[in-house]
């Protein structure tokens, strides 16, 4: 089960919304979760994170239950390793300009744990990605035009981020353009529970170990770090609820 923070699901398409491939740019037919799924991001783009989510530390519970994704963020550090990250690959690009202006993370479906120790999974990560790029990247193209060069490629299936299922591109000179992502995923397999540790072995045999909380009727699926201080920080968090 690959349930990392939101933002590498997202991030993980970033090459193909514009960082990937030698090509020329949108009117070339050039397109521009990671294998972990993973999506996620402080959507006000301040470093600010929602009231509950990304603010509830690991504490255990009990998980047995039928779950509704409803949420997900990562930490400020978090996108900024993600932008980091779009920077490295822009610099291989056919736009070594663009820039990862935010991540704006969406999660639906459902998890079942049961008390066999079995789960179900079946989500999808979704939201949006925002790139900036330059003019000097668009060769002369308007944004309306290079807005309808990239939805030509997702239309036809050559854009090279499978899981965007459409674009919006703004601007007057440089483009603003907002990706929407969908991509689910679906597995099943067996799960364990250890203090505040949830480990998830999927039937393909990848096992991945999560911290987690259930706290007011939410389970809160998180990816920590702890420091050598023995100080812990939430990275993400995977937000879902009881029917």
């Amino acid at each position: 089960m690959r349930l990392r923070g939101a933002t590498l699901l997202l991030a993980a398409g970033l090459a193909a919304a514009g960082c990937g491939g030698g090509g020329a740019g949108p009117d070339a037919g050039d397109g521009g979760i990671d294998a972990n799924g993973d999506g996620g991001a402080d959507t006000a783009g301040d470093g600010a994170l929602p009231a509950t989510c990304g603010n509830v530390p690991p504490c255990g519970g009990d998980v047995v239950g039928e779950w509704t994704f409803v949420e997900t963020c990562d930490s400020a550090v978090s996108v900024a390793a993600s932008k980091a990250r779009f920077a490295t690959m822009a610099a291989q690009s056919w736009c070594v300009g663009q820039t990862l202006v935010d991540i704006e993370p969406e999660a639906s479906g459902s998890l079942v744990l049961d008390a066999a120790g079995n789960y179900s999974l079946a989500i999808v990560f979704g939201g949006y990605l925002v790139i900036n790029y330059p003019a000097s990247c668009l060769r002369g193209l308007s944004c309306a035009d290079a807005q309808a060069g990239f939805q030509s490629q997702i239309d036809d299936g050559t854009f090279q981020m499978p899981a965007v299922t459409s674009i919006t591109c703004t601007g007057t000179s440089g483009c603003v353009c907002r990706a929407a992502v969908d991509a689910p995923r679906a597995e099943t397999g067996t799960y364990a529970v250890s203090g505040s540790a949830l480990t998830f072995t999927a039937a393909s045999g990848v096992v991945v170990d999560k911290s987690y909380c259930v706290a007011e009727n939410k389970l809160h699926i998180l990816d920590t770090t702890t420091a050598s201080t023995g100080q812990t920080s939430i990275d993400s968090d995977l937000i879902a609820t009881k029917p």
